[in-house]
Parts: C-alpha cells; structure tokens; sequence
C-alpha cells in the first residue's frame, strides 16, 4: 500500500472526506487523486501526519516506530532509551545474575570486557 492508498485509508477509518482533508491542510480540490506515484513532497506529508494525528513514519510505512523514551539526568543530558537498551534495563532489573554482571563490570577495562565476552562465548559454545 502507498502512502496515497494509505491516507485514503485512514480518512476512510476516521470518517473524514478526502475533499475535507485537502481543504483543511489548504491543498486544491483533488490535489491527492492527482498524485499518480503514491507519494507526498515531505512538506505536505508532515502536514497529513499532523491531521490525521498519525506520525510520518506510519505513512511512508504503514507501522508506527518503536517508541524511545527520553529522560534528563541529573546534569541535564538529555538521554534517548530505544528499544533495545529498555530491554537491557529491564533484565538488569529483572534477573539478579545480570545486575551482577553489570555491577561487576562497571569499573573493567574494555580490554577487560571484551575478554569476559569471549570467555562467556566459549562456555557457551561448550554446552
């Protein structure tokens, strides 16, 4: 599905006309019928997402993106947490053998860490 089909689409599930949304984001009348190659220049696109509330990734892909969560510590960093380093918070949380792990690595070297990488890879691979 492009994303022409795709704000068809959503217009459709949100009751809202494609000749209402042309007007409201100030396109002409039958401006999305005319677009033959099913895109959007980026400028409008930003426009759609705003007003049918959905983000611009969700209408070049069809799926939203994995949430971040962004805090601010205690020196005013701003810190992005994707996906995947919310999964590593939650198992250091979760399971006792990896909060020691990572308490016992936190003043290692990287030569230090790479050397307990390789060694875990081997007992691993010894199974």
């Amino acid at each position: 599905m492009n994303t022409v089909e795709l704000v068809k689409k959503l217009c459709k599930e949100k009751g809202i006309a494609i000749s209402r949304l042309e007007r409201d984001c100030g396109f002409s009348n039958g401006y999305i019928r005319k677009l033959k190659e099913g895109k959007f220049p980026s400028d409008r696109l930003s426009v759609i997402a705003e007003y049918l509330n959905v983000s611009i990734d969700y209408l070049l892909t069809g799926k939203e993106p994995e949430p971040n969560i962004t805090v601010v510590d205690d020196e005013n960093n701003v810190i992005v947490l994707d996906v995947e380093t919310l999964e590593l918070i939650d198992s250091l949380r979760s399971k006792p053998e990896m909060k020691m792990l990572f308490s016992v690595s936190k003043n290692a070297t990287p030569e230090d860490i790479i050397k307990t990488v390789k060694i875990i890879e081997a007992l691993k691979g010894k199974e």
